[in-house]
């Protein structure tokens, strides 16, 4: 699951969390204050918005965009190799 943390006045956060939201994968969304915060995965405080993804951290809103691109770039090649399968039964038809 995908974790993002952001400040309440953002700007750009609310463009990220509708990315996020549109892209339809699991992720929480967690308001923080100004400020470094501890996440985890970071050896150290980090300054929001961080996203993280398992034990992957992105720290600011460009490499966070940028991120995400490559994430729907890989979740669309996911999908075109996903198959649809039909299912007959016993005579043949398909159900």
């Amino acid at each position: 699951m995908l974790i993002f943390y952001r400040t309440e006045d953002c700007q750009g956060c609310k463009g990220i969390q509708s990315t996020l939201e549109a892209m339809r994968v699991a992720h929480k969304v967690v308001i923080v204050k100004k400020g470094p915060i501890s996440v985890p995965g970071a050896s150290s405080k980090v300054m929001p918005p961080v996203l993280i993804d398992e034990k992957i951290v992105i720290e600011g809103k460009d490499k966070i965009v940028s991120y995400l691109e490559k994430f729907e770039e890989f979740m669309q090649e996911w999908y075109k190799f996903q198959s649809d399968a039909c299912y007959c039964d016993e005579e043949g038809n398909i159900i």
